[in-house]
């Protein structure tokens, strides 16, 4: 993880880019709840960026079936404008809520990540009625977006984002016969 010094709006690109290329932290310890539930997929996904790729590995995940970037975490927003030196976690704390109002500059969208998550979420969906189960190691506001769009193709679970590090989501599929 890049050093958490302060940086002005102009300096936060460059820490997003060495964030996203950071690697994790190979001596953190994962919950021991999640070897049963990586044991009981059939199918795992993640996103391209390079912490849930490692992430999978330190659940245990040999085989990776899907890498792609469709699952990637939200962008953050930036600008470029003359700003005072705040913390990484401050910065992105802004520009979050920043994006959640509309504010999208050098990012997408929050309709484009809305369309994404459709995508996202179909792919899912479809892995799971072929494989029963399926693992996806993604980011937790992305994860929202794709809970939001399963639960409109009738699985249950939850949409929290307000989830820590290794927090599970589990979904169930209940198809509704008239």
């Amino acid at each position: 993880m890049p050093e958490l010094g302060k940086l002005n709006a102009c300096e936060f690109p460059q820490w997003i880019a060495a964030y996203n290329d950071a690697s994790l932290d190979a001596e953190q310890q994962v919950p021991k709840q999640l070897d049963e539930i990586v044991e009981q997929c059939n199918t795992i996904i993640c996103s391209d960026l390079r912490r849930s790729i490692e992430s999978a590995k330190l659940l245990g995940v040999r085989d990776i079936d899907r890498i792609d970037a469709i699952f990637r975490e939200v962008e953050l927003p930036y600008g470029t404008m003359p700003s005072p030196r705040l913390s990484p976690a401050t910065w992105s704390l802004i520009y979050r809520v920043l994006w959640f109002m509309g504010y999208s500059a050098n990012c997408e969208s929050k309709t484009t990540a809305q369309q994404k998550a459709m995508v996202a979420a179909d792919h899912l969906h479809n892995a799971a009625l072929r494989n029963n189960t399926v693992l996806l190691v993604g980011h937790s506001i992305f994860n929202h977006f794709i809970a939001r769009q399963l639960q409109t193709k009738g699985w249950q679970g939850s949409t929290s984002i307000f989830n820590n590090y290794w927090a599970v989501s589990e979904y169930q599929y209940s198809v509704h016969v008239p």
